[in-house]
């Protein structure tokens, strides 16, 4: 037997190499999931449809339409081209899948837990199923993004690590996490105040324990690690980062649908607030893509 390989055994080896493995397939299809089911969520609920009325107060209901709206015309997109950028096994597609992942699950512990069932009108409970699969999917897909998720061929800059580590991440992270100092010291009070709070406390409670039990740990961790040049830090960028570039604009939407919808609670300089800090987030995700 010949120890020298011929053309075509050589050309079988190359395609063996280049396969996508069974890991990207699954990746993928978790994908495509989520993009299905954040889209089948929007178009039931009150953003298109109507179908199906989430147990929430006025305030509440803009804000899902605002919410919706941005899962319907960014994330699902966002969710299938990263789903084939992973079939393509471009680099990009688990760097996508990190943040979409996040914001799955972020979204839809928020969704399950924040109705008020026993006392608001509404059917949103049918949509259980939907829910239960999309937090799962998230997770998991999160987790199998970041197993696949191979950061030796991205360009390290250790001077934009340290600016992103240091300063800019820092910054806009307070700009986000120091507002439930106050708020927190309102609701935790015999007879809070806060207006928000008050049209969902369920909901407020839901997403201060994501943002300050989750979020924040995982930016102050991501932090550390592109300051210390940590061989994961990377990883935890991109998930930090896409899940901010994500949240950021749905949080604006939010806050715009309750401005043109004249809600009680809504303020224009509140809408123009958010919108500028969703884009300075967006602006982040982009640039560390680039």
């Amino acid at each position: 037997m010949s120890a020298v390989a011929s053309p075509s055994q050589v050309r079988v080896r190359r395609l063996a190499s280049e396969a996508v493995s069974f890991a990207e397939v699954a990746l993928a299809a978790g994908l495509f999931v989520i993009a299905a089911g954040l889209a089948a969520v929007a178009v039931l609920g009150p953003f298109v449809s109507g179908v199906v009325e989430y147990h929430v107060t006025e305030t509440l209901r803009n804000q899902t339409i605002g919410l919706d709206a941005v899962s319907l015309l960014v994330v699902a997109p966002l969710s299938v081209v990263a789903a084939l950028l992973v079939l393509r096994r471009h680099i990009a597609g688990p760097a996508l899948a990190l943040g979409v992942g996040a914001y799955t699950s972020y979204m839809f512990v928020q969704y399950t837990l924040g109705p008020e069932y026993e006392r608001l009108p509404g059917n949103n409970q049918l949509l259980f199923p939907f829910y239960l699969v999309l937090f799962a999917a998230g997770w998991l897909v999160a987790l199998a993004a970041w197993n696949s998720f191979d950061v030796g061929p991205l360009p390290r800059s250790r001077r934009r690590d340290r600016l992103i580590g240091r300063i800019v991440l820092p910054l806009l992270a307070f700009v986000v996490f120091f507002r439930y100092i106050p708020a927190l010291t309102d609701w935790m009070g015999a007879q809070p105040g806060d207006s928000g709070y008050l049209a969902g406390p369920t909901f407020s409670w839901a997403i201060a324990l994501l943002d300050l039990g989750v979020f924040l740990p995982a930016t102050t961790i991501a932090c550390v690690g592109l300051v210390r040049g940590t061989s994961w830090a990377q990883k935890a960028l991109y998930t930090v980062v896409g899940w901010f570039g994500l949240v950021g604009p749905a949080v604006a939407a939010m806050a715009i649908t309750m401005y043109v919808n004249d809600d009680p609670n809504a303020a224009g300089g509140n809408a123009v607030f958010m919108t500028a800090l969703g884009l300075a987030f967006a602006a982040l995700a982009v640039t560390c893509a680039a």
